[in-house]
């Protein structure tokens, strides 16, 4: 326990606050959090847990007991029962198990119909570059439904985009880079009417699929069947947990990724949630854990430590929240005062975006270098999603708001989290004010 409270302590997460002036302050809480205090004790002690969930000896029992209760706490805070949820390793392979396995299990009915699936054109690249790579291989077709230049969706396109065909429609719950809220309780309540519709007698346009060599009335009779179910709603809440409800039943989601890494909890851990009725297959196969969706020895640190974290976050939810908000107000105003020509990006709106987020920009000083000169000052920022392409020194999502290329090269992302002050942000607004004035172009 001392070396992790001496990392804790040297990188300015403990709880214990070095009240220097001078203390580094970390604003990339969505780029990944801190544990707590809370949760770093939970996984020490559960570090001793050795024995192997499916093995039917004392060691084991106690193991599947609480992988079982870790379940249990899980499905309370998500309004689901617990075996619809499974433990991945990453938020990428559950978004990953969510679109693929989908498609892996459309793919097995062997319809003769190229599956169609819509997404955002502000999603994670967890969402972008698996779904772009799925087209180009040609096993889906894809719609990008555009953001409004505040950064949200309307419901309505994404109805538009809807095609007889669509198997999956993937929408984050809250965006990485802006923190706008996506409208997904509408879109879930759409999806839903759409299903119904569709699966009332006498209402079958949408059924006239035409595929080569399968025009007969069996095959069409059969693919009625296939197709009644769909569309599946999938939602990325990675961004989400810490402020909003992870009711699936409010928002009618038949698939939902949240991961350990945004609430405080140890990375290597995530989950998905799946209906019970929604099919999906399994990308990774072998023992047949996670009820053979997700085969693999569970990692039962990980998974005890990420529900008590969820469990923590839950609990502290609307304080936190309230608390934010007052931050949140404080730094953009004094960010004005001290900046009057700043840019924001993603609309402020009251409960259209989370309040940890700060996205603007200073004209004339490259994210790069706004990052590098506050890293020097002693604060932690980032630009873009930590998971982008090195390559791609630009945001697409500023840019899909309608932002140029020089915008989005001179974005940065502030995202503050549960050991932020306001004296912690007022030096933070001081500090780009003073990088401004010295080496803006």
């Amino acid at each position: 326990m001392k070396l992790f409270e001496n990392i804790l302590r040297k990188s300015g997460s403990e709880k214990i606050r070095d009240l220097s002036s001078k203390r580094r302050v970390y604003l990339d809480h969505a780029g990944a959090t801190p544990l707590s205090v809370r949760v770093l004790k939970n996984l020490e002690e559960s570090f001793f847990l050795y024995g192997n969930p499916s093995a039917i000896y004392k060691e084991g029992v106690i193991a599947k007991e609480l992988l079982t209760k870790a379940k249990k706490d899980i499905a309370n805070i998500l309004s689901c029962r617990p075996h619809e949820i499974y433990f991945t390793g990453t938020g990428t392979e559950s978004i990953a198990l969510a679109i693929e396995g989908t498609l892996m299990a459309f793919e097995a009915k062997k319809t003769g119909i190229t599956p169609h699936v819509i997404v955002t054109n502000v999603e994670h690249p967890a969402v972008k570059v698996l779904v772009e790579a799925l087209e180009k291989s040609g096993r889906i077709t894809l719609t990008h439904v555009a953001v409004e230049s505040d950064g949200l969706i309307k419901v309505q396109k994404v109805k538009e985009a809807l095609r007889k065909e669509t198997i999956l429609v993937s929408i984050m719950y809250v965006n990485n880079e802006v923190g706008t809220i996506m409208p997904i309780k509408e879109v879930g309540r759409m999806l839903a009417l759409y299903k119904e519709q569709k699966k009332e007698e006498g209402n079958e346009e949408w059924l006239e699929i035409e595929t080569e060599g399968e025009n007969d009335q069996k095959n069409e009779d059969k693919k009625k069947g296939e197709m009644k179910d769909y569309p599946y709603f999938h939602i990325d809440a990675c961004q989400a947990a810490q402020y909003l409800s992870l009711d699936v039943t409010s928002v009618r989601a038949d698939l939902m990724t949240v991961n350990s890494s945004k609430v405080y909890g140890p990375k290597g851990v995530a989950l998905l949630y799946k209906k019970e009725s929604t099919e999906v297959l399994p990308l990774i196969l072998g023992g047949g854990q996670e009820r053979t969706l997700r085969s693999g020895t569970e990692a039962l640190p990980l998974i005890t430590s990420f529900a008590s974290a969820l469990l923590e976050t839950h609990e502290m939810k609307y304080r936190e929240k309230e608390r934010m908000e007052e931050l949140q107000k404080f730094t953009k105003e004094k960010l004005l005062e001290l900046l009057p020509d700043i840019s924001w990006y993603g609309t402020f709106e009251k409960g259209k975006r989370v309040p940890n987020n700060l996205n603007f920009r200073v004209s004339g000083i490259t994210s790069e270098e706004m990052i590098l000169r506050l890293d020097a000052k002693g604060f932690a920022v980032s630009h873009k999603s930590a998971c982008a392409s090195e390559d791609e020194s630009m945001s697409y999502v500023i840019k899909a708001l309608g932002g140029s290329d020089e915008e989005a090269y001179e974005n940065i992302r502030v995202t503050m989290g549960r050991d932020t002050t306001k004296g912690d942000m007022e030096r933070f607004a001081q500090a780009v004010r003073e990088i401004s004035a010295k080496y803006r172009r």
